[in-house]
């Protein structure tokens, strides 16, 4: 299996289990939004983003209909250190634009996340191994979960009030 494969295959696997969302591939999104020196907005439609208008493409991405919600930037067989440091940076341009927006890091073909993703990440906000049963229960709930903290952000940022706000790192 090679990275397209299995994105496909993860595709097929969150339209199933996630019908109330949007689940695009390869869909772009912006990272930067610019006035000109005329005052134009650059670029002129925000709301069809493509690459080479202030747009990185994704791989995997989980929308309602207004909004992108969960970003999965995905790898199979492994990954380098120069993947973990281009695509946490990717994540941080994009939710510099979208601040509600959950960036995960999904490697199929391995059972563990090496070391070198906690040396160099700044910018996923979770990271997931899958070896061989991809439509797993456990990567379900965790794909659930960052699409409740998504929404959760979303009224955070429409002006709910919080009075608690934690981070919390599971280790298995």
């Amino acid at each position: 299996m090679d990275e397209k494969e299995f994105s496909d295959k993860l595709l097929t696997i969150l339209r199933k289990h996630f019908p109330e969302y949007v689940v695009s591939q390869g869909k772009s999104l912006l990272y930067k939004i610019n006035i000109d020196p005329n005052g134009k907005l650059k670029p002129a439609n925000i709301e069809k983003p493509s690459r080479g208008q202030f747009a990185f493409q994704t791989d995997l991405l989980i929308s309602n209909k207004k909004v992108p919600l969960v970003v999965l930037e995905l790898k199979f067989g492994g990954f380098s250190t120069h993947d973990v440091i281009t695509y946490s940076t990717k994540a941080i341009r994009h939710k510099e634009i979208y601040p509600y927006l959950r960036y995960g890091f999904v490697v199929g073909g391995q059972k563990f996340i090496d070391g070198k993703f906690f040396t160099h990440n700044v910018g996923f906000d979770f990271a997931y191994t899958l070896d061989r049963n991809y439509g797993n229960g456990k990567f379900i709930k965790l794909i659930k979960e960052q699409i409740k903290m998504s929404e959760k952000l979303i009224k955070i940022l429409s002006g709910n009030k919080v009075s608690k706000y934690t981070t919390s790192i599971e280790i298995e």
